[in-house]
């Protein structure tokens, strides 16, 4: 006979899906999710050239000055969609006009919906990218002939369940002393003990997947997961995360708090620079073959 596990929910689980970090959602839990404290936007890509990666930089540059949380979702149900959060409203207009001046055509809008669709009774899979290795040395923008993106979205779009893909992140407003080290080392001992603020953020990756097939769910996760080692240098690697044998935290913990834009205590994180950041946060170039639907320009922007 199959072992059954309780959780406070009403629901339980399998021994061998607790086992694999599957948990699954009922009704009650689904209420819970509420929309973050701030402003979540919508962004409807346009095609865009590669130097946008680097043009990126310029507004989390603009953002890294507020100690606020911001972060980038890529969500996929039927189709992609991108999301951008700031932990303030009265940002809004500063972010749209930002991003409008690196995606002219782009279209945003107030999202409507905090998370991806979620069912009653369907399971999730949850799990966070880990940096192992000398932080401040994943691969940057510059760096890249192709891009990163890429590779993670075709993951998304082989996989047969609903996903959003968070990078939060905020400025690092006190350095920890087990840190200053790291920063000495990477822009130099004379400009970081001069009290210059060196940009650096702290960031933390995390993937959730809905599915009626619990396995399907974990199995979205991992692919996905295992697409951020194209940030990977000589130095440092992205590790995937998953939930397993869940005892305080399970993936629907991971969900909640992914909705709330939160960092968890214990969490993930990791420091990385403004070009690092900006190889991962962007919207898609060239990426069609990969799913993704692009805003058309309108003809009143059109130069005649």
């Amino acid at each position: 006979m199959e072992r059954l596990i309780p959780f406070p929910s009403g629901d339980c689980v399998n021994l061998k899906d607790w086992k694999y970090g599957l948990h699954k959602l009922s009704q009650d839990e689904i209420n819970c999710l509420d929309f973050p404290d701030g402003v979540l936007l919508e962004v409807s890509p346009s095609d865009s050239p590669l130097d946008s990666l680097v043009e990126m930089q310029k507004v989390i540059y603009m953002l890294q000055q507020y100690a606020r949380r911001f972060s980038f979702e890529i969500w996929k149900d039927k189709c992609f969609g991108f999301r951008i959060f700031s932990s303030t409203e009265s940002l809004d207009d500063m972010i749209k006009s930002q991003l409008k001046s690196v995606y002219p055509q782009a279209v945003v809008k107030m999202s409507k919906i905090s998370v991806p669709k979620i069912n009653k009774r369907e399971f999730v899979s949850a799990c966070s990218i880990v940096l192992y290795g000398a932080e401040l040395n994943l691969k940057s923008s510059e760096e890249f002939r192709f891009d990163p993106l890429r590779h993670i979205l075709e993951a998304m779009n082989k996989g047969n369940s609903r996903m959003l893909l968070q990078i939060l992140f905020e400025r690092i407003r006190k350095i920890p002393k087990s840190k200053r080290i790291v920063l000495a080392q990477k822009y130099g001992d004379t400009l970081f003990f001069r009290g210059i603020r060196i940009p650096v953020l702290k960031c933390l990756i995390r993937i959730f997947a809905v599915s009626e097939d619990g396995y399907k769910a974990r199995e979205s996760c991992e692919n996905v997961a295992r697409g951020f080692s194209v940030f990977d240098s000589d130095r440092c690697q992205l590790i995937p995360n998953i939930v397993s044998y869940p005892l305080l935290r399970n993936s629907y913990s991971a969900l909640a708090s992914m909705a709330r834009r939160e960092f968890p205590l214990f969490s993930d994180c990791f420091m990385a620079s403004v070009p690092e950041i900006a190889s991962m946060v962007h919207l898609p170039v060239c990426a069609e073959s990969c799913g993704v639907e692009y805003s058309k320009p309108s003809l009143s922007s059109l130069p005649w």
